[in-house]
C-alpha cells in the first residue's frame, strides 16, 4: 500500500458556524467560530466550488479505498483516533482519497445496531466517539471534523435547517424539530460538502397517519402505506455534493455556507420545490412549479427538462396522496394524473381532481443503464397540491397502461420509430380522424408481424371502442388510422407480435384528445388484420394499378379500382360492406369490366362515410382474400361544371323523343324510381335517379326533380321520426332544420309539430336539469344539513333520489308519518344526507346530469310523483329554495314519463320500494 502516513504533530484547526466550546473565537472572514482564528484566517473563505462533483471524483478510481475502509480492523475501536486515521489514509497522498477513506469508514459503522457499552468508553478511544452518536451526545458531522482535523484536511462544522425524515412538504420549518449538522471539506482549494450521518443511513417514512395513497402509477411499487428502512450503505448523494443539489434540502444558518453565488433566503428554502437526490442525478431541470406548495382549481401541471441523451433509459412513475379525512372511504384518484413526454427534452404532468381537497404528489425515476442490485425507484420531487374548487365534470384520464404513454423503449426494441407523433398525448381539433406514422428500423418482414390497436374510451368508466383502429404497412412505414366517435379522451394502445413471441406486446400508447365537431362511425368489420396486399396476392401474380395503398380517401361517388393478371386462370370478385349497405344492395352498387388482363371494378358509394372492400382470388382452390381495402367517403357538395358551348355543338343531339323509344333502360328506371316512391324505399330511389342521372338525358330533367323532391320528403320524414322516437334533441333540431331547407314543411305538417311538442317538452326537461345542477354548494350543504328536516323537503328528496336509483327503504321516515302534529324525522335521514355529501361521479348533480329519462322505470316515475302529491311549489318554497328546485324537477320528469307513456300509465301501480317485487301492473 506504500509507506506509512504519520498523523501531523501539529493538528488541524477545529471550525463550527456556532460556538462549539466556550473558548471558540468567531473568524469572521470565515463567517465560522475557531479554535485559533489567526490560522483559520488563512484558509479560502466559503466560496462556490470552481468544478462539479463529476468533473473531480469518478468512483470507480476509489474501490481500493473503499475496500480498505470498510474491512478496517475492529480493535482500532479500541485505539486512539490517531491510530484509525493513520491507517486508513496509509498510502494516500492526496486530500480527496484521505477524506474519501474518512467518509467511506464513517458510513459503514451501524451505530444503531453495534454492541455498545452503555457505561462510557474511554475518551481516548475511537468507540467513545461512536458510544456519544448512539446516546446523542455527539453527531456525525463532529466525528468527521475530528477524524478531519487529525489528517490535516482543514473541516468545518456547519449548523442549519433540513428537510430530512421529519419533514412535510410545505411546512414552516422549525429550529428544533428540523435541525442538523453537517461538514465542509477543504479538498484540493474547494469547499466541498459532505453529510455522513444522511450518507450512513436512508431517510424514514413519511408522517403515514396523515396521508393515503390513492394512485401508485404504473410501477412496481408496493403497499398502501409507505414504509422506509435503513440501510448502513453508503450513499454517494452526500460526499462531495454540489452546492445547488445541497441547498434544495440543506440550509446553513451562516448564508455564505450555502456556497452559491446568490444565496436563498430562508423564505425561499421553505417555499422552493422540494427536489430530491434523483432529480440531480439525472440531470434534470425543472421548468414549473418553482414552488412546492401549488395553489390551483381543478387542474395543474408540471413540466421537468430531460437531458436529450439519456431520454430514452429514463423512467418515471407517480404516486398520489390525500389528506385523509373523517368522511369514511375516499373515492379512488389513480387515474386523475397524465404523465408524459412531450419530446426527447420534456417530461409533463398533469394532475387534476373533481374535489376541492389537499393532495400530495410524489414523482420518482430511475435510470435503466444502471445494474447496480440495490438500485431502484427514488423520488425527484414531492410537492403539495391544493385544489380549490368542486367540479363534477373533471373526469378522470384513460388508464395509464404499464409502458406508460407516448413512444418509448418498448417500441424501439420492436423496431419502430415515430414519424409523426413524439409526445404522448395527440390533440384533435378537426374531425377526429387521425392517421399515426412509424418508421421501421429493422429488416424484419413487416407483412408477417401481427400488429393491432385498440381504442379505450377515457371518462369514469373504461369503454374499449372496437373497430376505431386500423393499420397498414407501405414503403417500409407502419400506419395506424384511428376515428374517434365523438368529444372526448381515448387510450390509443398499440400491439405487436413477431414471429418468436408468443403473445401480442403493447409497444406504444397514446391518450387521444378530441375536440370533433361531429360524431364518426367505427370503421367496417373485417379489417383489423391490416389493409393492403395480403400474402396471396404476389404469390397469384397479381398487380394493383389504381390504388396501391390500402386506404382511401375519396370525395368522387363512382370509386374505380384495377388490377392487371398475370396468370388467366385467376378469377378476382370484389364484396362490399357499410354502415349503411344491405347485403342485397352491395351487388348493385358493384359494376366489374375485363379488358385483357385488366380488371376493373367501378364501386358506387351511396352516401358520406366508411366502406371496406375485400377483393379475392381464385384459382381454383376456393377464394383467398388478396387485397383489403377501407374507403372513407365524403359527398362533395361541388357542382359538376357544364360542358362549354364548343363541345355541346360537335355533339349532336339526339330529338328527345326517338331517344326515349331506343334506349329501353329510360322507361325501366322511372318504372323503378315509382315503384320506389310507392313502396318508401330510399335506398332503390336513390338507385334510380343515380341511374336517371347518368344517362345524361335533358327530357328526363322532371322525372329526376320529382324523385329528388320525394327522396327529400321520405328522407325528412324518416329523421322527423326517427328523432322523435329517439327523444333526442339534437337529432330533432337537425331535422326539422332539414325540413326547413328542403321546403317540404306542408307535406310533413303531422311529423312536424309532432317533433316540435318532443323538442318543446325536452328543452323543458333540459331547463329543469339545468336549474337543479345551478344550485351551488351553499344550497345543497344547507338541505343537507337540516337534522330534523321539514316533511316537505324530506319527501321531495325521497322522490328525487327515488328517481335516482335510492328506493324508499333508504331514505323513508321510519317512526310517524308527516301528518302527526307530534312528528319528529328520527329516521333515515342520514341516508339521504350522505348522498347528498358524496362527490365525484357519484354526486348528485352528476347522476342528475346522467340521468336517461328513459331508463327510468314508468312504475318508479309514479312512485315519486306520488311522494310529493300532497305538497304545492309554494308549501316547499317557503321552507327551503333548494327543496323548491328539486320539487320542480321532479313534477316535471315525472309528467313526461307519463306522457311517454300515456297509453299503459292508467295500467301501472305506483312504487317506491325495492321489497316490492311483484306485479306492477294493476290489470
Amino acid at each position: 500500500m506504500g509507506k506509512k502516513t504519520k498523523v501531523a504533530p501539529e493538528l488541524g484547526r477545529l471550525l463550527s458556524t456556532y460556538q462549539l466550546i466556550p473558548s471558540f473565537k468567531e473568524c469572521a472572514e470565515l463567517h465560522c467560530f475557531a479554535d485559533d482564528v489567526e490560522k483559520a484566517k488563512l484558509l479560502p473563505p466559503p466560496v462556490p466550488p470552481t468544478t462539479k462533483k463529476h468533473e473531480i471524483f469518478d468512483i470507480n478510481k476509489y474501490k481500493k479505498v473503499d475496500e480498505r475502509a470498510v474491512k478496517a480492523p475492529s480493535k482500532l475501536l479500541k485505539q486512539p483516533l490517531s491510530n484509525l486515521v493513520e491507517y486508513l489514509t496509509e498510502g494516500l497522498e492526496d486530500d480527496l482519497s484521505k477524506v474519501r477513506a474518512i467518509y467511506r469508514w464513517v458510513t459503514c459503522q451501524p451505530v444503531d445496531s453495534m454492541k455498545i457499552p452503555n457505561k462510557e468508553p474511554s475518551q481516548s478511544h475511537t468507540m467513545f466517539q461512536l458510544w456519544r452518536i448512539k446516546h446523542r451526545k455527539g453527531n456525525y458531522a463532529q466525528l468527521i471534523s475530528l477524524l478531519c482535523r487529525f489528517a490535516q484536511l482543514p473541516c468545518i462544522i456547519i449548523h442549519g435547517k433540513l428537510k430530512g425524515s421529519t419533514y412535510e412538504v410545505g411546512e414552516k420549518l422549525d429550529e428544533e424539530q428540523h435541525y442538523g449538522e453537517w461538514n465542509a471539506v477543504l479538498v484540493d482549494g474547494n469547499w466541498r460538502f459532505i453529510n455522513a450521518y444522511w450518507g450512513t443511513c436512508a431517510e424514514g417514512g413519511t408522517e403515514e397517519e396523515m396521508w393515503e395513497v390513492v394512485d401508485k402509477g404504473d410501477g412496481e411499487l408496493k403497499g398502501d402505506q409507505q414504509s422506509r428502512q435503513l440501510f448502513y450503505s453508503c450513499d454517494e448523494n452526500y460526499f462531495l455534493t454540489d452546492p445547488d443539489q445541497m441547498v434544495s434540502t440543506h440550509l446553513p444558518s451562516q448564508p455564505s455556507w450555502q456556497l452559491l453565488a446568490n444565496p436563498v433566503t430562508e423564505d425561499d428554502f421553505t417555499e422552493n420545490a422540494f427536489l430530491k437526490d434523483r432529480f440531480f442525478n439525472m440531470n434534470l431541470k425543472l421548468k414549473k412549479p418553482k414552488k412546492c406548495v401549488v395553489m390551483c382549481q381543478s387542474e395543474t401541471e408540471l413540466v421537468f427538462e430531460i437531458p436529450k441523451e439519456r431520454s430514452l433509459n429514463l423512467d418515471f412513475q407517480h404516486l398520489l396522496f390525500r389528506m385523509k379525512s373523517t368522511q369514511g372511504n375516499l373515492p379512488r384518484y389513480d387515474r386523475y394524473v397524465f404523465l408524459q413526454r412531450t419530446n426527447d427534452e420534456t417530461l409533463q404532468i398533469r394532475v387534476r381532481s373533481p374535489v376541492a381537497d389537499t393532495f400530495r404528489f410524489e414523482l420518482v425515476g430511475k435510470d435503466v443503464t444502471v445494474r447496480d442490485k440495490t438500485y431502484d425507484y427514488d423520488w425527484i420531487a414531492i410537492y403539495k397540491l391544493v385544489f380549490g374548487k368542486d367540479d363534477d365534470s373533471i373526469e378522470p384520464f384513460p388508464e395509464c397502461p404499464i409502458i406508460g404513454w407516448g413512444p418509448g423503449r418498448a417500441m424501439m426494441e420492436f423496431g419502430l420509430a415515430p414519424m409523426s407523433h413524439f409526445g404522448g398525448e395527440i390533440k384533435n381539433k378537426d374531425d377526429g380522424k387521425i392517421e399515426v406514422k412509424f418508421g421501421t428500423t429493422s429488416d424484419k418482414d413487416w407483412n408477417k408481424v401481427k400488429i393491432h390497436g385498440e381504442l379505450v374510451k377515457g371518462g369514469g368508466e373504461s369503454e374499449p371502442l372496437p373497430d376505431h383502429v386500423i393499420h397498414r404497412v407501405e414503403n417500409g412505414d407502419v400506419i395506424f388510422n384511428v376515428n374517434t366517435p365523438k368529444t372526448g379522451e381515448y387510450a390509443l394502445k398499440l400491439y405487436a407480435k413477431g414471429e418468436r413471441d408468443k403473445e401480442a406486446k403493447n409497444i406504444c400508447n397514446y391518450m387521444i384528445t378530441s375536440e370533433q365537431k361531429g360524431e364518426n362511425y367505427a370503421f367496417p368489420r373485417g379489417f383489423q388484420g391490416g389493409l393492403g396486399p395480403k400474402e396471396a396476392f404476389n404469390s397469384l401474380g397479381l398487380r394493383a394499378l389504381s390504388h396501391q395503398s390500402g386506404m382511401i380517401e375519396t370525395d368522387e361517388e363512382v370509386l374505380e379500382i384495377s388490377f392487371e393478371k398475370t396468370n388467366e386462370n385467376i378469377e378476382l370478385s370484389l364484396s362490399l360492406t357499410g354502415n349503411t349497405i344491405r347485403p342485397e344492395m352491395a351487388k348493385r352498387l358493384i359494376e366489374e369490366t375485363v379488358e385483357g388482363n385488366i380488371v376493373t371494378y367501378k364501386v358506387r358509394l351511396p352516401q358520406t362515410g366508411n366502406y371496406g372492400i375485400k377483393v379475392m382470388g381464385n384459382r381454383g382452390r376456393g377464394n383467398e382474400n388478396v387485397y383489403d381495402y377501407v374507403v372513407q367517403y365524403k359527398k362533395s357538395h361541388k357542382k359538376k361544371s357544364k360542358p362549354s358551348q364548343n363541345a355541346a355543338s360537335e355533339m349532336p343531339k339526339p330529338p328527345p323523343e326517338p331517344q326515349v323509344q331506343r334506349d329501353p333502360r329510360l322507361t325501366e328506371y322511372i318504372q323503378t324510381m315509382k315503384r320506389a316512391i310507392q313502396e318508401q324505399n330510399e335506398t332503390d330511389l336513390e338507385l334510380a335517379l343515380d341511374d336517371l342521372k347518368n344517362l345524361g338525358l335533358p327530357t328526363v330533367k322532371d322525372e329526376i326533380q320529382y324523385g329528388e323532391t320525394e327522396l327529400d320528403v321520405m328522407r325528412c320524414r324518416r329523421e322527423l321520426n326517427e328523432a322523435t322516437e329517439l327523444k333526442d334533441m339534437d337529432a330533432l333540431k337537425s331535422a326539422l332544420q332539414l325540413t326547413k331547407t328542403k321546403n317540404v314543411e306542408n307535406r310533413l305538417t303531422e311529423e312536424v309539430v309532432r317533433a316540435k311538442a318532443m323538442l318543446d317538452r325536452l328543452r323543458n326537461i333540459a331547463k329543469l336539469m339545468h336549474a337543479v345542477l345551478g344550485l351551488d354548494q351553499k344550497t345543497i350543504a344547507e338541505i343537507r344539513g337540516y337534522q330534523h328536516p321539514p316533511p316537505a323537503v324530506h319527501h321531495v328528496m325521497m322522490a328525487s333520489l327515488l328517481l335516482l336509483g335510492h328506493w324508499e327503504e333508504e331514505t323513508e321516515k321510519i317512526v310517524k308519518r308527516y301528518k302527526d302534529p307530534d312528528f319528529h324525522c328520527t329516521s333515515d335521514w342520514k341516508n339521504v344526507q350522505i348522498a347528498l355529501g358524496k362527490l365525484g361521479k357519484d354526486s348528485i348533480k352528476r347522476k342528475i346530469q346522467e340521468l336517461k329519462v328513459n331508463d327510468i322505470p314508468l312504475d318508479v316515475a309514479l312512485g315519486a310523483r306520488d311522494l310529493i302529491r300532497d305538497f304545492t311549489l309554494d308549501q316547499v318554497r317557503m321552507v327551503s329554495a333548494g327543496g323548491a328546485t328539486f320539487y320542480i324537477w321532479v313534477r316535471g320528469l315525472t309528467e313526461e314519463i307519463e306522457k311517454r307513456n300515456a297509453e299503459i300509465v292508467h295500467t301501472v301501480r305506483p312504487r317506491t320500494s325495492q321489497r316490492r317485487k311483484d306485479k306492477t301492473s294493476l290489470g
